[in-house]
């Protein structure tokens, strides 16, 4: 399956070399090669992906109570439906992988001239992270990348709507909310300085270590974060975080990167600024809540979905293009390989 995967991404890589080329031909390619990648999702093996067991155990009980209070009903009201049909869970897995692959491709196509570019980083990173994995951020990872054109257009009850329907596929929908307090606004030199200032205070936060779980009175909320720090507390599975892992820090870089080549982004893309403070977002998370690993991975990479786009401009400041895209190439690359042969995600 993973070779199947890198096969898919090879195929992607050259339609991004030719991508100016494409012209009539592009939106069939761009459709086909979704149609390929929820089909590769929603048929994937049972245990090929971590999470795929559990999938399918609350599936196929659905109408077990223990799980209404710790899934959200929403998965529950589909399982439901869905075994009517079948109680195979590849059925869901279709479903989800059409929902949440669909919405981001539809963001990529509305935020960008280029299409085929930020689908190699997008399959290298997110498509494994969420489309095969976490399948239900998966479909708030959507929602979310698709609300950011309305949110630079200033349509923040849009926005504010798309993010209600966001949690009720994962509450972790709410840390999202503040994204409303972002504007698409030009950024001047000094603003500038002030963003790039967001990486060293959130490295100062982490190293203070404040902690503010046992400050939170909300109901359910509440209740999962004290989860959350026990399970940290504990050395369960992602109870460890280390904010200088080498993916980070390129993350941080690259941020750092497009700071300094604002100007020559902006000329290309209209939507940069909003991104350039998600990304900017992203980042602060990770460091400001490290201290509870499972929130910051979370948290940051709901925020982290403006990577798609964000690593793809790196094709506006290297010349030739051609060089530029393989530079993007040779990222979603590495994050491919990364996230099948180094991490727990997926079992080869």
């Amino acid at each position: 399956m993973i070779y199947i995967l890198i096969a898919i991404y090879l195929v992607v890589f050259f339609f991004a070399l030719l991508e100016e080329r494409l012209q009539l031909y592009s939106k069939a390619i761009y459709v086909v090669l979704g149609v390929v990648l929820v089909l590769y999702a929603g048929f994937r093996p049972i245990g090929f992906s971590s999470d795929s067991g559990v999938y399918e155990t609350i599936y196929v009980h659905y109408d077990n109570p223990l799980y209404l209070l710790s899934v959200e009903y929403s998965y529950l009201f589909i399982s439901r439906i869905l075994n009517t049909f079948s109680s195979d869970v590849h059925l869901l897995f279709l479903v989800y992988a059409l929902a949440g692959i669909s919405l981001k491709m539809c963001a990529i196509k509305r935020l960008s001239d280029m299409w085929f570019v930020p689908m190699l980083v997008y399959i290298g990173n997110y498509y494994i992270l969420h489309d095969l994995v976490q399948i239900r951020a998966s479909i708030v990872s959507g929602l979310f990348f698709l609300s950011i054109r309305p949110l630079a257009e200033g349509r923040r009850r849009r926005v504010a709507l798309i993010l209600f329907i966001a949690t009720l596929f994962h509450y972790s929908a709410l840390s999202l909310f503040p994204v409303l307090f972002l504007s698409n606004h030009g950024m001047t030199k000094n603003r500038r300085l002030v963003w790039s200032l967001i990486v060293p205070a959130g490295y100062i936060i982490a190293f203070v270590g404040i902690n503010f779980i046992g400050e939170i009175p909300l109901p359910y909320i509440g209740d999962k974060l004290a989860s959350y720090q026990q399970q940290s507390e504990s050395g369960g599975k992602g109870s460890e975080i280390n904010i200088f892992n080498a993916v980070f820090l390129v993350k941080c870089l690259m941020y750092f990167y497009m700071l300094y080549f604002y100007d020559t982004v902006i000329e290309h893309n209209k939507y940069f600024p909003i991104l350039l403070r998600i990304m900017g977002v992203s980042i602060f998370c990770f460091l400001f809540f490290s201290f509870l690993p499972v929130l910051s991975y979370r948290i940051s990479e709901l925020y982290g979905i403006v990577e798609v786009l964000f690593y793809s401009f790196v094709l506006y400041t290297v010349k030739p293009g051609w060089v530029g895209k393989c530079v993007v190439g040779i990222v979603g690359l590495a994050l491919l390989l990364i996230g099948t042969y180094s991490s727990h995600y997926l079992n080869p």
